[in-house]
Formats: structure tokens, sequence, C-alpha cells
């Protein structure tokens, strides 16, 4: 029977122990996040919400050094920062700091804390509150998370909230690395819907004293106020293009529908 040398059996032992070249090794999983997450449990299910500013503590804390987080630690933070918004006692608009906070930690945890976001912006709990929603949907845009594009382009187009609007707008100019053919989607669907208001708001006022009053223009006017700068601004980010007003970005896509994207930004 053959046997392995003592110096084979060395090489072998080292070759195991030896750290494989450029590998990061994963970070071990924190012992006290699991108290830290109880914590939070017990401060949103607070019926006063006298414990909200602590808990705020707590997220800010939660939402430090993420990339030091081992990844199952990652997954049990983002399922409990979501859990804030299903849970405890609805934070009315005045009171909705905890709230914001959570959105703004969900939105460094790209596509897992874009899932979340998305539940919350969905949740009948908050249907009613459109300044939290709005801040929750520009948290969404800076997950990046293409899935939600498509999501964020309806709603720029086809909310009844000018508010709304506005944001999802603002959050798409967040998705300069988005292939280029959604990206292209992404901008006809800002611009045509741009021209469509342009044309309602343009629209001529019937003189008629006895004619029923017409609201869509002023009501394409007020919406227009709303959106055109935020539009505006995500549409030069997407294209890499500056125009300002309607008129040109629609002379310009006519001009270039098959338009190149930028090259995306360099990560730091």
């Amino acid at each position: 029977m053959s046997r392995t040398s003592p110096l084979a059996l060395l090489s072998l032992w080292f070759a195991l122990a030896a750290p494989i070249v450029g590998q990061t090794p994963v970070p071990p999983v924190d012992p006290t996040l699991p108290g830290q997450l109880k914590d939070l449990k017990t401060m949103v299910a607070d019926q006063k919400m006298t414990a909200d500013f602590q808990a705020i503590g707590l997220v800010q804390m939660l939402k430090k050094d993420i990339e030091q987080r081992n990844p199952k630690d990652k997954d049990r933070i983002v399922k409990a920062l979501g859990d804030v918004f299903r849970t405890g006692k609805v934070r009315p608009a005045d009171k909705d700091h905890l709230y914001r906070e959570v959105g703004d930690a969900l939105s460094k945890f790209g596509a897992d804390g874009a899932k979340e976001l998305a539940k919350a912006l969905g949740d009948a709990r908050i249907k009613d509150q459109i300044p939290l929603k709005c801040q929750l949907i520009l948290d969404l845009g800076l997950t990046q998370d293409e899935k939600q594009v498509e999501w964020l382009a309806d709603e720029a187009t086809r909310s009844p909230h000018d508010e709304i609007r506005a944001a999802a707008g603002e959050a798409l100019g967040n998705y300069t690395s988005l292939d280029t053919k959604p990206r292209r989607d992404v901008v006809k669907q800002l611009i045509r819907e741009w021209g469509s208001l342009q044309q309602k708001a343009t629209t001529m006022t019937n003189n008629d004293p006895n004619a029923p009053i017409d609201p869509n223009p002023e009501n394409a006017r007020k919406t227009l106020r709303a959106v055109e700068g935020k539009w505006n601004a995500s549409l030069a980010k997407l294209t890499g293009v500056s125009h300002s007003a309607f008129a040109d970005w629609q002379r310009w896509l006519n001009k270039n529908p098959n338009w190149t994207p930028p090259a995306p930004p360099k990560k730091p």
C-alpha cells in the first residue's frame, strides 16, 4: 500500500490553509444584531409612539457600514426595516419621521431594499400620505433597482397626484446605468406625456358663458408646474443632452430616435 510522503502532506495542508487570492473574506455574523432588531420591534409597537426617536437612532446605526455586514445580517436588517411600515400604530403625517428614516435606510440596500420600499408604497396603511410616499419614491430611485423602472415610469405619467408624478420622474433620473432600450423607452414616455400635458394646457378656453367649464387645461397647467423641472433634469441625466422646454425635447427625439446613451458614471 502506497503512503503519502510527509512533504506532500505538508504541501497539501498549506494549499488548503492558504486564503484564495483576491477573495474578500465574508464578514462574521453580528451577535448583537438579534437583540437590536428585537428592540426595534418593541419600539415600533409602542402605541404612544414615545420611542420613535430612539428607534430612529437605532435605524441610523443599522444602516452604517452595510458592506461590512454578513449577508445573512443584511437580510435580517432589510426584513426588520420593512416590518416597520407593516406593524405598530400607523404614524400620521406629522409624526412620520421614523418612516422617512427607514426609507432612507432601505435605499442603501439595493434591490433588497427596493422590494421592501415597493411593498410599503403599495401598503393601504399609508395610501393617503402623499408627501411620505413621494419621499419613499425618491428612496426607491436611489436603489437603482431596474425592476422598479416600469412602475416608476407608470407613476410619473399616470398618477392622479402631481406630487407623485414629479417624484417618480425625479427618481428615474438615478437610472444612469440602465440599458439602451429601456432607457429610450423611459425617455420616450416622459417626452410623450409632457407633450400631451402641453397640448391640454394650451387648449383654447370656450368663452361661451353657457358652456360647461372644462377643467382639463387648468389641471394640465397645474401638473406641468409640478413636474417640468423634475422631468427635465431626469431627461438630461438619462440622455446626456440638455434642453429646457418640451418643444426642444420633442425636436431632438424626432431627429434622434436611435440616440445613444452616455457612458454610465464611474463607480467610486
